[in-house]
């Protein structure tokens, strides 16, 4: 099967320094070495993160992730899931099995959700546990997680947030902004391979999960924490880990330290600034309004004028360049594309992409203005 060029907004194209570290053979998942390398990548998570707490790396998606989340924080207590997408929806499906008593939020798929429509809601019934989505997939809109982080914490509520498509790109501060539980994954931000559910933990909540009765196995942190404190020197996890993704992770964490997390989320800045300039020189501009858009991947509507779904074919076809579409009623009308590591910044690899777009709605019929477009991209 022939790779291409993934410009889609997970799994992302990952640098070859990346791949040689996760590509080589596996080597054992307990003993002391592996033990130190494995607490030491978690921590390095956790600083990522600002948090004081914990990060436990899991075999799985990020939706194992969000479901060890759930299991561990939300089982039979009162929760408020916000939602203005589909992983929005998830989180309210994947919260729904662990407790029935659940409320939701929904707004517009175009909008931020409402900061003071929220405040409002949690002054006037408590709830346990408050979830939310950081940057919607779907759409490509980022919410307002450090606003609603304050008015969340002034009334009490554990806050627990999907960072699966903007950890490692949007700012994300969980001492500082009274976040309680991020739940995010190895193949997107993170630029490692698919493989890590990732959760982290502030400090402050790690008593609390020990003094707790196991709900489940694999997906209660009690009995990682359990692992933790017992075999802590030579196997402080329940499960074999794949040591190649955790490797990959690892040395990908090299690179966004060296980078500084506050210079790399200026990069995404103008990357993601850029690309939309140039996408509307092509006629085409982002499902959601400038001032809500994600840093990480951008959706674009085509306002009727061509399907998805042949663009995404034609570019497989003629290119090799793979795109993605988007969910339900939106999938008629937005497509969208991942600019979320280091090999997917790279401007050649965007204007690849632009020009390519640009070729097809050309062939469709509009005039779109390439030349334009292509010096937006490499505009300074």
């Amino acid at each position: 099967m022939s790779k291409g060029l993934l410009m889609i907004p997970g799994p992302v194209e990952i640098s070859e320094d990346v791949l040689a570290a996760y590509n080589g053979q596996s080597i054992a998942h307990y003993g002391a070495d592996w033990a130190k390398m494995y607490l030491r990548t978690e921590q390095r998570v956790c600083r990522l993160l600002r948090c004081d707490g914990r990060s436990f790396l899991m075999p799985g998606s990020g939706s194992l992730g969000l479901e060890t989340m759930a299991t561990t924080f939300c089982t039979d207590k009162k929760c408020l899931v916000l939602s203005n997408g589909m992983f929005g929806d998830r989180l309210k499906s994947v919260v729904a099995t662990h407790t029935g008593d659940l409320e939701v939020l929904y707004f517009p798929l175009d909008q931020p959700v409402d900061v003071e429509n929220i405040e409002k809601k949690i002054k006037a019934e408590r709830f346990d546990v408050v979830c939310a989505v950081q940057v919607e997939t779907s759409t490509g809109l980022l919410n307002p997680i450090q606003e609603l982080a304050r008015v969340v914490k002034q009334q009490g509520c554990l806050f627990a947030v999907d960072a699966i498509s903007s950890a490692a790109i949007e700012l994300l501060d969980m001492d500082g902004w009274g976040i309680d539980v991020v739940v995010t994954a190895s193949q997107k931000g993170l630029e490692t391979p698919p493989g890590l559910g990732i959760v982290a933990v502030r400090g402050h909540l790690i008593d609390h999960i020990e003094s707790k009765p196991a709900r489940s196995w694999y997906t209660d942190l009690r009995i990682w924490c359990d692992y933790y404190n017992d075999w802590h020197d030579w196997h402080p996890f329940p499960v074999t880990l794949p040591t190649n993704n955790v490797l990959a992770l690892a040395r990908s964490l090299d690179f966004i330290e060296m980078e500084g997390m506050e210079q790399r989320h200026r990069n995404f800045l103008d990357t993601s600034m850029r690309v939309r300039r140039a996408f509307s020189a092509l006629g085409l501009e982002p499902f959601v309004s400038e001032s809500a858009c994600a840093h990480g991947l951008t959706a674009l509507s085509t306002r009727g004028r061509f399907e998805p779904a042949k663009l995404i074919a034609f570019l497989e076809e003629h290119t090799g360049i793979r795109i993605a579409g988007s969910f339900g009623d939106l999938k008629s009308h937005v497509f969208r594309v991942g600019h979320m590591s280091r090999k997917q910044c790279l401007t050649f690899n965007l204007a690849a992409l632009i020009s390519s777009i640009g070729l097809f709605m050309q062939h469709a019929g509009l005039q779109p203005e390439i030349d334009r477009a292509l010096a937006e991209l490499f505009a300074l």
